[in-house]
């Protein structure tokens, strides 16, 4: 059990795989659950022996609670006794009052506006991990923000302009769950074991059965192909927006108080494709198959002798 992953380090695993399978180097933007010392220990297990550097970096935000030491100074003098390894100890939220006059300014990306931010960046000893940290101190219109990261080499701005920027992640989840329904999938099997939705309760994972392993990958292959079918369907809405963002404001017939772009959403676009589809249902040829199916929705079609059961159509 103590093997076991847990929700963070399976998601380390998998991106741990991608760069071993496309031999490249990744950042990973995550947010303060991710904070820990079995994230950047695992993180840091795997080094790439041509680019001389760790191929996965983590850059993730601090919890409040958390404390940091400054590293310490070689003395000029041997000294009786272990070197120290960790020096004054830090608080990390009280930096922005003791470190105050080492803040600089600049202009960077924060969320959805560029603002001007105060930014300080350390490098400190972090006991979970027994190592250097590099952590990025900054103020916002927000609010302060400490950052953490395993690349002690990274700039600050960009630091803060990533994990601002994984906002658009979960900005697309709520378009696939919200909008498109992806997640409400109901490919369920009976071969499928069930488990607690509590993970103390799964600490033993059960096994499908030799004889139904087929079913259930045939499950959960209904289930990814059907995610895959949202995301491709919400990245058409994109493209169409980014496209013709005229044309669908032009034919927009909803309201809107405040609106904030000049890009439609994609729940606009939505909105738009299927107004204008239901418009071609109703304005095709009368000898069309679509007109067709309406007219015998309105006047059930009698047969009768004299007549044939599929009349030829006229072009």
């Amino acid at each position: 059990e103590a093997d076991r992953d847990t929700q963070s380090t399976r998601l380390l695993h998998m991106a741990l795989d991608f760069v071993k399978h496309h031999r490249t180097t990744a950042f990973l933007a995550l947010d303060a659950f991710f904070a820990s010392a079995t994230v950047f220990e695992l993180t840091n297990s795997y080094w790439s022996i041509h680019l001389k550097q760790p191929c996965l970096y983590v850059l993730t935000r601090a919890k409040k609670n958390y404390i940091a030491y400054l590293i310490p100074q070689a003395s000029p003098s041997p000294t009786p006794g272990r070197p120290r390894k960790y020096g004054d100890r830090v608080k990390l939220y009280d930096v922005f009052e003791t470190y105050q006059d080492q803040f600089v300014e600049a202009s960077c990306q924060v969320y959805d506006r560029v603002e001007t931010v105060s930014w300080l960046a350390l490098n400190l000893m972090w006991k979970p991990l027994k190592a250097p940290v590099r952590f990025v101190f900054a103020l916002t219109s927000r609010g302060p923000i400490v950052l953490m990261s395993n690349d002690l080499t990274i700039e600050p701005l960009l630091a803060l302009s990533l994990y601002c920027a994984r906002v658009r992640v979960e900005t697309m989840f709520a378009m696939l769950k919200g909008l498109l329904g992806v997640f409400a999938y109901r490919f369920w099997s009976w071969y499928v074991p069930r488990h607690s939705r509590k993970p103390k309760k799964n600490a033993t994972l059960k096994v499908p059965q030799s004889q139904h392993l087929d079913a259930v990958q045939r499950t959960w292959r209904a289930c990814e192909s059907f995610v895959m079918l949202g995301c491709i369907a919400l990245g058409l809405l994109q493209l169409v927006a980014l496209q013709f963002d005229q044309s669908i404001w032009s034919a927009f017939t909803g309201y809107l108080r405040t609106r904030r772009r000049s890009l439609p959403s994609e729940r606009t676009v939505k909105a738009v494709l299927a107004q204008e589809l239901m418009k071609d249902f109703y304005s095709l040829k009368p000898s069309a198959m679509m007109q067709e199916m309406r007219d015998l929705a309105c006047h059930p079609y009698e047969p009768s002798e004299s007549t044939e059961m599929l009349p030829n159509r006229q072009p």
